[in-house]
Parts: structure tokens; sequence; C-alpha cells
């Protein structure tokens, strides 16, 4: 039977097994490549950490976003790119909107990722666990982006950027927003739960208000284009720029690792200006859904 005659709390626990099976396997699947490949299964004790860092990486995400999403599309309606809605393509007049919202939103972020870390509390067993969390992620994320080479970048780009951005769009905008969507009989509430969720996984809770409204953002991307590729363009194009920004700036010797958003002369005002662009591109994006009468 397809899952599409089975209720939704059914639909839920078979997409979260699907994920749960996949982070599993593709987890250990990266530690025999790295024990192959460098005499250890630790990524950080390998002779190369970025390079094994990028492998594990690269398998973990394939195999707990990009492998649900797809099984789950197809135990769907037998159909891979159909439920998730990659079989559609976005308007061009979407596109262009995108495009330039991937550059207005960054400082937004950055001023918003400022605000949660004050916000955080600093004292206690919940503020040292989330901490220690935020640390470890930061760590990695330091001996990946400290590479300097060209070569550094790209591959950076394709692993953080380009596979990042596809596989969980696949995942949380094909697969668990639609579920959530049709669950709830309200697609407002469901792009605010699979934003939620989305946050709340990556367990990086000092940027969990600005993950959880680009969540948001992403998740009406998909519902006004009714084409998974607008989030996925829109998520590879920030978290692209986000990586081009640190290589540049680190390039220029600035410690980007202790540099405070409030530290950037002009950054609460020129954050405040983009907010307003974004906004407006925001409502215009609205509108080309209204005019053309597009979504679930």
């Amino acid at each position: 039977m397809r899952l599409n005659e089975r209720p939704y709390w059914i639909q839920l626990i078979v997409l979260a097994l699907f994920m749960l099976g996949g982070m599993l396997i593709s987890s250990a699947l990266g530690e025999l490549v790295i024990l192959l490949l460098y005499h250890t299964p630790q990524m950080l004790e390998a002779s190369d950490p970025v390079t094994a860092i990028r492998i594990s990486q690269s398998l973990v995400t394939i195999g707990t976003f990009l492998v649900p999403a797809l099984l789950f599309a197809y135990c769907y309606n037998r159909q891979w790119f159909d439920y998730n809605a990659a079989n559609r393509s976005p308007k061009q007049s979407m596109i262009n909107i995108v495009l330039i919202l991937s550059v207005t939103l960054l400082p937004v972020v950055g001023a918003l990722s400022a605000f949660n870390q004050h916000i955080m509390p600093q004292e206690g067993g919940v503020a040292e666990f989330m901490r220690d969390l935020e640390e470890a992620a930061n760590h990695i994320l330091e001996l990946v982006t400290s590479q300097r080479s060209s070569w550094d970048l790209v591959a950076n780009m394709l692993v953080f950027a380009v596979l990042a951005g596809v596989c969980e769009e696949f995942f949380f905008q094909g697969a668990l927003q639609p579920l959530m969507m049709n669950w709830t009989k309200n697609p407002h509430i469901g792009i605010l739960l699979t934003a939620l969720i989305f946050s709340a996984l990556h367990f990086q809770f000092y940027g969990f208000i600005p993950r959880f409204l680009l969540g948001v953002y992403l998740g009406y991307l998909f519902y006004w284009s009714r084409s998974l590729w607008l989030p996925i363009l829109a998520h590879v194009l920030h978290n692209a720029l986000s990586l081009m920004v640190d290589f540049t700036l680190q390039g220029r010797g600035i410690d980007t690792d202790n540099l405070q958003f409030t530290d950037v002369r002009g950054s609460l005002p020129t954050a405040a200006a983009c907010a307003l662009i974004s906004a407006m591109a925001i409502v215009y994006l609205w509108r080309i859904y209204r005019d053309d009468k597009v979504g679930f």
C-alpha cells in the first residue's frame, strides 16, 4: 500500500525511521571510508582532517537527508519527483527576486545571530550544554574554512553549499513540509513547524532564531512557487555567499572566528536597510504567487 493511503502519523513515523536509518548507515559508512583512507575512524584524528571532514559530511548529508526524502517520495505515490515538486520549475521572476534576496538577507541574518547570542543564557548547566554543542560545530567549521587555497573554497562550496542545500531542501521542504501542511490542514502552521524542526535539528542554539526564520523563508518559497528548486537555489546561494564572505575576510587578515557583527562599522544601519529591501522583495514574491494563483 502506498503511503498516501496511510494516516499522516504513519507517514511521519516512516519518514523519521528513514532519516534515522539513513543517518546511522551513512555515519558508519563515513567512519569505514575514513578508516580505510587514514587508518582511524575519527575524522579529527586523520592525517588530513579537513578532507576527512568533507568526506564524512558529504556521506552523512546524503544519507540523512537526500536518500530518506527520495525513498519517502517514492513510497508515497511511486514517483521520485512528484510529491516533492522537484519535477516543476519556478517562474523566472521569482528566481530574479531570490537572487536579490540572497545578498540582502546576509546582513539581516548577521544581526539576528548577534541578537540570538545576546539573549542566550550565560550560566548554568543548560548554557554549558549549548555552548559545548556550539564550540564543537564551530571547531569543525574553523578547520575547513582555515584553508586558504582556491581549491579549498571550491571544495567547501560543493560540500557545505551545494550538497547541503540540495539534500536538506529535499528532506525539509520536499518531504517534511508537505506532510506537515497536509496533516495540519494549514499551510502556514505546516511551514512554521517545518522551520522549527529544521532549526532544532542543527543543534546550534546560538543561531536558532536566524535559522528558524530562514526555514520560514525557504518554506514560503516552496509554497509560493510549487517548485523545490526555488528554495534549493536560495539555500545554496545563502551558504555559498556566507562561505565567500568568510573566505574574503580571512584573506584580508580579519579574524572572523572572534569577529562580532556589531564590531563592523555601519553594520546595524546596513542590516536595517537590507531588512527593508528584503521585506519589499518578499512582498513582491507573495504578489507573484497571489496573481498567478499558485499554491497547494
